[in-house]
């Protein structure tokens, strides 16, 4: 980013580590308290380069010298103190970890998580949890990020971190906390990126292009936020201030609360319009329930008094009385399929179907993929492995949740080091999101 560029910073920080000197040795850099700390880190970690490749001699046995590895061990910490004393730079490796320096730090307030993982495991997948710790706490005091990384690790009595639990604590320890005041954290950092971006260029710099502020929202897993930048750059907007950017993400949220309550409000009146019908249905029984219960009652006495004093009827009261006895009957046969058909009704709500349609409101992700985007993805975030594709798509067809769904993404390309912020995979992502909350569509639209 800087590196055809002419950075403030990075000049008056060379003219103190050098003054009128073409050279510097390291015990005068380590000695200067005024030299910010992960400046030094990464002139130890070149000095660590050094010794492996320009090591000016090394121990071994011989048979008039028998060395114990004991001994060996113990010259070689005396030398190598020398050497990290003596150890100097030229004013163009000044330069270069000067800037280096300043990179690291700006990718750290812009994407933490990504730039942590990187520093991390650059070397290998597993690190030791005091190497980690001389890592980061050159870093904590400027955002929180890898102070929270740190803090979870020994509340796990950790004694090192590899790539799994990493994101394990991101999911768990980093993300949750983003999401309890999401706006309040973004401009938080927003006035750190600003006010880093101003030291080091010597200048007043109060906006932040677009593009940038998409990773740097990405990487904190405010993908919702990100959507409503992307409108706001659809419709021409290119960099964004403090307040534009505040104003940004406090419209989308307004917009999507009235959305919820706009869908609540619906949910109400239609939840509103089964209870009416439900009462008037009572009602309707209830009727039929004294009606027949009346006919009942004036049936049981008509027997009652038939028994005490037999009268004797004519052929057409006989036929009377036949048709009046049978409509009790009739009442009873309509009244009783009445409720076994609303009882089936109701029951079909119940059905392992209707709970499936529920619980998994996404469905056929791979069906939303075309051949060729299929192809791309395979080759480019798998390494040609459809296999391991394949099961990734299985996944998230039981995803109940977008969270849920994108932590099993973000898994995935962290194992594989593939790049979270590469194309393909925030078209993944953005595929994906677009199945939960299809009412933004793909990439926002």
């Amino acid at each position: 980013m800087w590196e055809n560029e002419t950075i403030v910073l990075v000049t008056s920080l060379k003219k103190r580590i050098l003054g009128e000197n073409g050279r510097v040795q390291f015990n005068k850099i380590a000695e200067d308290q005024a030299l910010p700390v992960y400046v030094k880190n990464i002139f130890k970690k070149r000095i660590e380069g050094f010794l492996k490749e320009e090591s000016p001699f090394s121990f071994q046995p011989t048979i008039h010298f028998d060395l114990q590895p004991s001994e060996i061990e113990a010259l070689k910490t005396r030398f190598l103190d020398i050497f990290w004393e003596v150890a100097s730079f030229q004013e163009k490796e000044v330069e270069e970890i000067l800037k280096e320096a300043l990179v690291y730090r700006l990718n750290y307030i812009l994407k933490p998580i990504d730039t942590i993982g990187k520093m991390l495991f650059e070397k290998s997948d597993t690190i030791d949890l005091s190497e980690a710790r001389t890592m980061l706490d050159s870093f904590k005091e400027m955002l929180p990020y890898a102070g929270q990384i740190l803090d979870a690790c020994i509340r796990g009595k950790e004694k090192s971190l590899d790539k799994d639990k990493y994101r394990k604590y991101v999911n768990h320890e980093v993300y949750p906390d983003i999401e309890k005041d999401p706006v309040r954290i973004v401009m938080r950092d927003f006035t750190v990126l600003t006010a880093f971006l101003s030291e080091t260029k010597g200048e007043e710099i109060s906006q932040v292009e677009g593009e940038e502020i998409q990773g740097f929202l990405a990487d904190r897993n405010l993908w919702n936020f990100r959507r409503a930048l992307d409108v706001e750059m659809k419709l021409g907007k290119r960099a964004f201030n403090a307040v534009e950017l505040e104003m940004t993400l406090k419209r989308y949220l307004e917009l999507r609360d009235e959305f919820k309550k706009a869908e609540e409000k619906q949910e109400s009146k239609k939840s509103e319009g089964m209870i009416q019908t439900e009462s008037e249905y009572d009602k309707k029984e209830s009727v039929e329930e004294e009606e027949y219960s009346s006919v009942k009652e004036d049936w049981d006495l008509g027997q009652a008094m038939d028994e005490e004093s037999p009268l004797v009827f004519t052929e057409d009261e006989k036929e009377q009385q036949k048709t009046e006895n049978e409509k009790p009957k009739t009442m009873r046969i309509i009244r009783r399929e009445q409720k076994e058909e609303t009882g089936e009704e109701i029951d079909d709500t119940k059905t392992p179907k209707a709970a499936e349609r529920v619980s998994k409101p996404v469905q056929g992700i791979s069906n939303t993929i075309d051949g060729k985007t299929e192809a791309t993805f395979i080759k480019k975030l798998f390494d040609g492995d459809e296999k391991a594709y394949k099961e990734l798509l299985n996944k998230l067809e039981e995803a109940e949740t977008w969270r849920v769904a994108k932590i099993l993404i973000d898994n995935e390309l962290f194992k594989r080091d593939v790049d979270p912020f590469a194309r393909e995979a925030i078209k993944l992502v953005d595929i994906v999101y677009s199945l939960y909350y299809p009412e933004e569509g793909v990439g926002g639209k």
